[in-house]
């Protein structure tokens, strides 16, 4: 009779292991989105091959001032300079325990995909030496995760965390 009861104990005990992992997979969300640069013909470039990384915090990013640049290779020295500290910055937090959570790479039409994301604020992080037609690029998005939910995020010129040209 006690190996019966020991049996039946360890089988609710597994049950209730199973039901609680399985509870959290529901809970966990999935991240999509597309990398991409419109140059300066208006024409758009994916990011194709770029390193996106998932952290769990943000990165310090450094206030760029273009208005003092007046001849263009003052103009594209602030920008290297600028995007030279966020990576700086980046590569500091990266090795802390826990920062960066995943990292993919894009496809060539510069999609990507961070599947089974638990709920939690991420940010999405691309840093140098990311290059699109031939111009450095970073990114940092904020994204909250609520149980289960799909998000989408379209990192172009419109977000970019350093200006690109």
């Amino acid at each position: 009779m006690r190996q019966g009861t020991l049996s039946t104990a360890t089988m609710v005990v597994l049950f209730l292991l199973l039901v609680h992992i399985s509870a959290g997979h529901t809970q966990a969300g999935t991240i999509t989105g597309q990398v991409s640069l419109t140059d300066k013909k208006g024409v758009v470039v994916y990011g194709d091959w770029v390193r996106v990384f998932l952290t769990t915090e943000p990165v310090d990013i450094p206030a760029v001032d273009l208005t003092s640049a007046v001849i263009p290779w003052e103009r594209q020295s602030l920008i290297n300079a600028g995007h030279m500290e966020f990576f700086a910055n980046f590569r500091q937090k990266q090795s802390q325990p826990g920062y960066a959570a995943e990292d993919k790479l894009t496809r060539p039409d510069g999609t990507f995909t961070f599947n089974r994301i638990p709920a939690g604020r991420y940010y999405v992080v691309i840093t140098f030496p990311t290059m699109i037609a031939g111009f450095k690029c970073a990114w940092q998005m904020a994204v909250d995760m609520v149980g289960g939910q799909s998000v989408h995020v379209d990192l172009n010129n419109d977000n970019l965390a350093i200006p690109a040209y």
